[in-house]
């Protein structure tokens, strides 16, 4: 089926987190006719109605899975990974149409060895409810169980995303893996260096115009050609002073220490 042509494609959203919310707001933002985005579901459905009320009218807020629509044309589980499973197996031979979901690090045939056609739209961005975002700009990775069920999803996220590609389900996994890497332990380190600043009376933010810096660099040169610091040049006297300064803190010691040996392991290596 086309997404292009004919009648409005029903869409039920599974999930009112924050991926379900930036992905409810780009599907009304897309003011698309090829798709409708008829219902969302959240346990309890206080958080679905809130998103419901938000995106506007003609849009149904379910808190229970005896409430859901079953003959819509796609459902997408916009859920946390461990609870994404369990909520397809509770509408196995319940509900047809196209499953997709959204997680980087759920196997296709996880969702696939429950229903099919089945696909995922994985988009790689950090999502918070209360941050907008363009999404239009948000890379979005696809795969599918047959070629039909992928063309399909490929079409709703070009729809979304001027940035839309295919990724196996092994290639989606290395991506969130090194998002991890790369938001998720770079924004606690942040934290860290803010606590630390703000428990000795310095500004929270102190920092962000050498953060800002050091993430413009990552746009034309390698991360690890953009690796500055004392570990890098190899500064032994500022290490140690640094390391002295958290004797105290045992753990930031050591999360110091091993962070800055493998710095200076990986830049004695090129």
């Amino acid at each position: 089926m086309s997404l292009s042509e004919g009648t409005p494609e029903r869409l039920v959203l599974l999930g009112a987190g924050n991926v379900a919310t930036h992905l409810g707001r780009a599907l009304i933002a897309s003011a698309s006719s090829a798709v409708h985005l008829t219902q969302i579901y959240s346990p309890g459905g206080r958080s679905a109605r809130a998103l419901a009320q938000e995106l506007g009218e003609g849009i149904s807020a379910v808190g229970s899975l005896e409430e859901l629509d079953l003959d819509a044309e796609w459902y997408i589980f916009a859920v946390p990974d461990d609870a994404l499973i369990p909520l397809a197996k509770e509408l196995a031979g319940r509900v047809r149409g196209l499953w997709v979901h959204t997680s980087g690090s759920t196997s296709l045939d996880d969702l696939a060895e429950v229903h099919r056609p089945a696909g995922v739209l994985y988009p790689l961005q950090t999502f918070s409810k209360g941050k907008a975002l363009d999404f239009s700009e948000v890379p979005l990775y696809v795969e599918g169980t047959d070629s039909e069920a992928e063309g399909r999803i490929l079409r709703l996220g070009e729809l979304l995303s001027r940035s839309v590609a295919r990724a196996t389900s092994q290639q989606r996994l290395v991506l969130h893996l090194g998002a991890v890497f790369a938001c998720n332990f770079s924004n606690h380190l942040i934290a860290v260096a803010e606590e630390l600043l703000t428990r000795h009376g310095l500004p929270e933010k102190a920092l962000l115009p050498l953060i800002d810096e050091m993430t413009a660099k990552l746009h034309t040169l390698p991360a690890r050609e953009a690796q500055t610091g004392p570990a890098r040049r190899g500064d032994e006297r500022t290490l140690r002073r640094h390391e002295c300064f958290l004797a105290s803190e045992p753990e930031l010691e050591h999360l110091y220490s091993l962070l800055s040996r493998q710095i200076r392991e990986r830049s004695e290596r090129r």
